[in-house]
């Protein structure tokens, strides 16, 4: 039977597993990496049905992606949000979608959850329409703002609700029709165009107000033993209720160098500090409040994405119609963020300090020529006397010059930080003894070959 482990065989077996070795030794870096995700707000609510919020007149819309001018009613939806007594008030955005009175929660814009409208590019306009109009502004302050006698809640409504469709789905008033299609009275046309064209014509936009509470996570990262930032985004005031009774031993909440933290509020930075030698894991942490629901806020279906609720997508009927916050409330609120972590580990690094050295220190030899030292070397006279008793002349021999030995001179190193990623020197050494191993079995082989020819 012939010897299946032939040395070409063996030569090349060598090289591939080293060459697997060397590709496979950068992912030690990345399974190193504990991003957590970002915490979101705890506000959940149920469109009320049916509506007791304040009609509006019905208006005549073209344009978006309305294939004929279209009817459309106008009201103020009120919404029931979890753990608070009054409904808030709110408008509809997305033409295009039907409000199905499924559960919703609150979610920054960018999680607006229909790609194909215009809401991303008209949103700070929605939010200034809503800061500018009924019911934030008093009836009688937006009659005079705009300068329309005798507006009427219905006609404000209307008006309000045709401008947020404008800027969300590209449609624009044609005009105000009854039930039964007839138009309103000139009055309440003329009213009705004049307060949409205030809100629309001469609109600067109004950026996104702060989320009811948040924890963003999106760029902490493991550093050492710190794992953050974690930071706080809230309308509420003063500081707010911490909750780490999830924390395993060892692991604490802290600021950015290291220092317990016992509460926070808006804009603080927060971390999970780990003690050396706690094993790799994973916990959260919570933050409640009551805080402020404020107007421009957006709810959408819980279970509601941009893949399902898009345009032309055949699950579009499932999706719930976005309501934006025209009405702001105080309501109680939580939030939760993970964190997870590896196994922090502390560098041992060797430093070397002269006596008159106070700071932690690198030593760092320069070697220079010998120089004679400074001191008075020995001397040895010899006194010579001439034939004819002459005067005497000394000659003196100086000692070879004493040297004296370098001394180690040191530097500051402030710039080490602590590295807690998988080492890979093992791996590195291994793969380079495993190359050298198959080029040699390869060279055998081929000496052994020419020997036998």
């Amino acid at each position: 039977m012939a010897n299946r482990f032939h040395p070409g065989r063996i030569a090349a077996a060598v090289l591939g597993a080293s060459i697997a070795l060397m590709s496979a030794a950068p992912l030690a870096f990345a399974a190193d990496s504990a991003a957590p995700h970002d915490g979101t707000s705890s506000v959940t609510a149920t469109p009320i049905d049916p509506n007791p919020g304040p009609h509006g007149v019905r208006v005549l819309l073209k344009g978006g992606d309305l294939k004929e001018p279209s009817v459309e009613g106008t009201t103020l939806i009120a919404l029931k949000i979890d753990g608070v007594k009054d409904p808030v008030l709110t408008y509809c955005i997305g033409l295009t979608l039907h409000l199905n009175h499924d559960k919703m929660h609150e979610v920054d814009w960018d999680k607006y959850p229909n790609p194909s409208v215009l809401f991303d590019k008209n949103k700070s306009q929605i939010n200034w329409v809503l800061h500018n109009s009924f019911p934030t502004v008093k009836l009688a302050d937006l009659a005079k703002a705009a300068g329309i006698p005798d507006l009427t809640v219905e006609e404000a409504v209307g008006a309000t609700q045709s401008a947020v469709w404008h800027f969300s789905d590209g449609v624009d008033l044609v005009g105000a029709k009854n039930s039964d299609g007839k138009p309103y009275s000139d009055k309440t046309v003329k009213d009705v165009d004049k307060l949409y064209h205030f809100l629309t014509d001469k609109n600067p936009g109004l950026e996104q107000p702060k989320p009811t509470l948040n924890i963003a996570s999106a760029d902490a990262k493991q550093n050492g033993n710190l794992v953050g930032p974690f930071v706080i985004k809230s309308t509420a005031t003063g500081d707010l209720k911490l909750d780490t009774s999830k924390f395993p031993k060892g692991v604490t909440l802290t600021d950015a160098k290291g220092n317990p933290v016992t509460s926070v509020k808006d804009g603080d930075s927060v971390f999970v500090k780990v003690a050396d030698g706690t094993p790799a894991g994973n916990t959260t942490f919570s933050i409640s409040a009551e805080a402020t629901l404020d107007l421009g806020r957006i709810f959408v279906g819980v279970n509601d994405n941009p893949d399902k609720c898009k345009d032309g997508s055949k699950d579009q009927k499932y999706c719930t119609q976005p309501l934006i916050v025209a009405q702001a409330s105080k309501v109680t609120v939580s939030a939760e963020a993970p964190a997870s972590w590896t196994t922090p580990t502390t560098p041992t690094t060797t430093t070397t300090t002269t006596t008159t050295t106070t700071k932690p220190t690198t030593t760092t030899t320069t070697t220079q020529p010998c120089v004679p030292s400074t001191s008075t070397s020995p001397t040895t006279t010899t006194t010579t006397t001439t034939s004819n008793g002459g005067t005497t002349s000394p000659t003196t021999t100086s000692m070879p010059p004493s040297c004296t030995t370098p001394t180690p001179t040191t530097t500051a190193d402030t710039n080490q930080l602590a590295y807690t990623g998988a080492s890979v020197i093992g791996p590195v050494i291994a793969a380079i003894v495993l190359i050298g191993a198959g080029i040699g079995a390869l060279f055998f082989v081929r000496r052994r070959k020419a020997n036998h020819s």
